[in-house]
């Protein structure tokens, strides 16, 4: 029997969004290299567009277990023992976290995503007959996951298993008091499950160098390997010959990505007469209800309205990729304090089309435009989204010639972030 990488991620629940794609883009790598991919994913997903080498296995009753972890994008201020069960030495904050999971409903709450993630993880190395050449991949991981993993191999050591964890998410800010607390404990945390694990080969992946440096810092004696994130082969469109030019926001906007700041960035656009249907349209997926917002807000005139593409609903990964094909210039509206360390998979896919791209300062997006020449070299870095206006319309007038160094740029860093670079990199 060949060996397998096994995948689990039980943030999968449809054919979109970068929970799938990173799976397909890991799954085809494995294959070619003549390992056979299985993916463990949410019940409720439906097996509609995924690679034919790739087996699914829909078994998870879980979603968001990231939401209970101590990093900056989870809600606990607690540890937690190997029954997944809060302890603090300040009585406040365990009366706090208990609060906070009986205010959740059921299938929310710690204690019910813990036994379940790890009730469906057991079922899935029993079901597949895990072997010592077989590579267990959690391609969403944080400390609470790595804590049911424990849990659920704490009686399991007639094998030697293979368990890789790909971390993507920030710290906490550490000049804060309760950002230290938090990244002391969530240190801690991980020391104790890699200390239950200590019989397996367990090895933890950061998706930045910048991550791997934080979570370096709070755990002191783990080692966090840093790996490429893999995005999808793709070519040269011809988007920049074309007209208008589509001055992109990508995804589903959350508020670390701008959420409350597009209405503002589109007025200003308006304002500075860059809304224009013959040069310029702004191209952005929106929920509905920021849709309606849009459409009728005073800000912007009934003209510039209907000159903005919105998409309203979540689009399947080609139709996304097609999408993007289109792009003439990406504009990311992201908080940098959120992403000062954390990857953007929609950054990596823009720029790997070689399109320009707009990015904030003081964070891993300005990083990766000062490793291909900083400032005005294949896009702009902005301080403040005042700024944006006038970098767009510099872009216009210089249009043609940055877009040829951002495809030259382009072809190394496909390259960098294949996902037989990322195997190769996590070490299968």
């Amino acid at each position: 029997m060949p060996p397998r990488l096994v995948m689990i991620d039980d943030n999968i629940r449809d054919a979109s969004g970068h929970y799938l794609e990173l799976a397909q883009l890991l799954g085809d790598a494995a294959s070619a290299r003549g390992i056979k991919p299985i993916l463990a994913t949410n019940e409720r997903f439906a097996d509609l567009q995924t690679s034919r080498d790739l087996e699914i296995r829909p078994i998870f009753r879980t979603e968001g277990m990231l939401r209970w972890s101590l990093g900056a994008s989870g809600l606990s201020n607690c540890q937690r023992d190997l029954s997944g069960k809060p302890f603090d030495t300040k009585t406040t904050s365990l009366i706090g976290e208990r609060l906070k999971e009986i205010l959740r409903p059921a299938n929310r709450r710690a204690q019910w995503l813990f036994h379940n993630w790890k009730a469906a993880f057991t079922q899935l190395i029993e079901s597949v007959d895990i072997t010592e050449d077989d590579q267990i991949v959690v391609n969403t991981g944080d400390e609470f996951t790595l804590l049911a993993i424990a849990s659920a191999l704490r009686s399991r050591n007639n094998k030697r298993l293979n368990i890789h964890l790909i971390f993507h998410f920030s710290i906490n800010d550490s000049s804060t008091r309760k950002g230290r607390e938090r990244n002391q404990k969530m240190g801690n945390q991980i020391r104790t499950a890699l200390e239950h694990l200590k019989h397996h080969h367990v090895q933890i992946h950061a998706t930045t160098q910048e991550l791997k440096a934080d979570l370096d810092s709070v755990t002191q004696q783990v080692f966090f390997n840093p790996i490429p994130y893999p995005t999808r082969p793709c070519g040269f469109s011809d988007s920049f010959q074309k007209n208008p030019c589509k001055a992109t926001l990508a995804g589903m906007p959350r508020t670390e990505k701008g959420k409350h700041s597009i209405k503002k960035f589109l007025s200003d656009l308006a304002e500075n007469q860059l809304i224009d249907a013959n040069r310029l349209q702004p191209s952005l997926q929106v929920s509905p209800r920021l849709a309606k917002s849009i459409l009728s807000s005073s800000l912007i005139s009934r003209e510039n309205v209907d000159s903005i593409e919105l998409i309203t609903q979540h689009l399947p990964t080609d139709q996304y990729h097609q999408w993007l094909d289109g792009t003439g210039i990406g504009i990311f509206l992201y908080d940098p304090t959120r992403y000062r360390t954390r990857c953007s998979g929609v950054l990596l896919e823009i720029m790997c089309r070689g399109i320009p791209v707009i990015v904030p300062d003081n964070c891993w997006l300005a990083s990766q435009l000062n490793l291909a020449g900083g400032h005005k070299s294949i896009g702009y870095i902005y301080r403040s989204h005042h700024e944006i206006p006038l970098l767009l319309r510099d872009f216009l007038n210089d249009r043609e010639s940055m877009v040829q160094r951002a495809r030259n740029y382009a072809k190394e860093l496909r390259e960098k972030h294949s996902a037989q670079k990322t195997l190769y990199s996590m070490g299968i």
